[in-house]
């Protein structure tokens, strides 16, 4: 009876120990698939913010572009008013059809001309106000493959 004691005792104090050792395999992986969690969760809040950094600053650059845009268009308007006022006090001022037909001419090349111009000018400002505007959501979209990338990576 004392060999069956001794045995079932040695067969508990085994199976106390495979359990401690499998607790201690289960609390360090346990710890170390929460610090990872921890330091992900950490960088994609870091991730996030510079997002949201990049999305402030390119709506600040397109508003930027907006508002130089609109003050040009605001000033050639004006500017083109006042040229259209100008020509038709030249136009009613004429002596003869033919100098009214030349004055219109000169009109309308000097006006589609001018318009051609600021079409130009303003596609240009457009141009670089969009790769302003784009500019830090290009990043941005740079470091998220990088971050994929790396994570494949792990």
């Amino acid at each position: 009876m004392a060999a069956a004691a001794k045995t079932v005792r040695k067969s508990a104090d085994s199976a106390v120990n495979a359990f401690e050792h499998v607790t201690a395999a289960s609390n360090e992986a346990l710890q170390t698939n929460l610090n990872r969690t921890m330091a992900a969760a950490a960088e994609f809040g870091a991730f996030g913010k510079e997002n949201v950094e990049a999305l402030v600053t390119s709506a600040a650059a397109a508003q930027k572009g907006m508002e130089a845009l609109s003050a040009r268009y605001v000033a050639f308007t004006k500017a083109a008013l006042e040229t259209h006022m100008a020509a038709t006090k030249s136009l009613m001022t004429s002596k003869s059809v033919q100098e009214l037909m030349e004055r219109q001419a000169d009109y309308a090349r000097a006006s589609f001309e001018t318009y051609m111009s600021e079409v130009n000018a303003m596609s240009d400002m457009v141009a670089g106000m969009t790769k302003d505007a784009i500019k830090p959501l290009n990043e941005r979209m740079t470091a998220m493959s990088t971050l994929i990338q790396s994570g494949a990576a792990r």
